[in-house]
């Protein structure tokens, strides 16, 4: 009958399984570490590349506020001065002034904020790659007035839409059809985005002079001057966070500007 001898296996001794495990567990720790070395250079990568979109948005935005801001000025001294027509109570030697700012009062513009940058950030879950807290505190205060903005420009709304009736029954709409010039698709986002409305010919007066009437189209008219003199105010306020906010992404982040903001009251 044939015998099977085993092979004789030699015994690890304590230092030998101890060697082994060191290695393996040095193995893993190192790749634990490359992988979150790696996971710090990609996030600090994408961090940097939201950091530019971010102020590049922030300085188009103080641009456009600089191009905006001389309009929504220009609507205060517009509507003070149909004010001051109105209160004539009576035949007018501006009825041509009358109508064409009377006309004006229809129309309804706002700031749009250039916020892509920050929306992306928002719909992607990344926020929390911003890892400077100067910066997320001057995103936060920005946002603030933004939300401010928008509550105010709803506002005008709602008040210009109160005007639409007492317009209807104190001015003639027949003039108001002869005032608009050019194509009614055209859209002109620059500050001269009524160039396409005329003053009318002649010297055309109210159909009436209902006193009650006038007095309340005053009245809401003074009412959205206010609302226009906030927005100049808020504006002016987002402005100047969002300047502080670049000069404070350009010291934290270690960049340049290629050029200086332009900065005007």
């Amino acid at each position: 009958m044939e015998v099977h001898h085993h092979p004789h296996v030699e015994k690890k001794n304590f230092k030998e399984y101890f060697f082994e495990f060191l290695m393996i567990f040095l193995a893993v720790t190192m790749g634990f570490f490359a992988e979150s070395l790696r996971e710090h250079l990609s996030n600090h990568s994408k961090e940097k590349e939201y950091i530019i979109g971010i102020k590049k948005d922030l300085v188009a935005d103080t641009a456009s506020m600089n191009d905006y801001l001389p309009y929504l000025i220009s609507r205060v001294n517009q509507t003070d001065t149909l004010i001051k027509i109105l209160q004539t109570q009576g035949v007018t030697d501006r009825g041509s002034d009358m109508y064409y700012l009377a006309r004006l009062t229809t129309k309804l513009r706002s700031f749009i904020a250039n916020n892509t940058t920050l929306t992306e950030l928002e719909h992607s879950g990344n926020f929390g790659l911003i890892t400077k807290e100067p910066v997320l505190t001057g995103l936060v205060r920005v946002q603030k007035i933004a939300e401010a903005y928008k509550v105010i420009t709803g506002l005008d709304e709602k008040e210009a839409e109160m005007t639409y009736p007492l317009l209807g029954k104190l001015f003639d709409a027949s003039v108001f059809n002869t005032m608009e010039t050019g194509s009614r698709f055209e859209i002109d986002s620059t500050a001269s985005a009524f160039s396409n409305i005329t003053k009318p010919g002649g010297n055309p007066q109210l159909r009436n002079h209902n006193p009650d009437a006038i007095n309340q189209l005053i009245f809401d008219l003074h009412e959205r001057n206010g609302s226009f003199i906030g927005e100049v105010g808020i504006l002016k306020e987002q402005k100047a966070e969002e300047i502080e906010l670049i000069q404070t992404i350009n010291t934290q982040y270690h960049l340049k500007d290629s050029k200086p903001t332009k900065i005007t009251n």
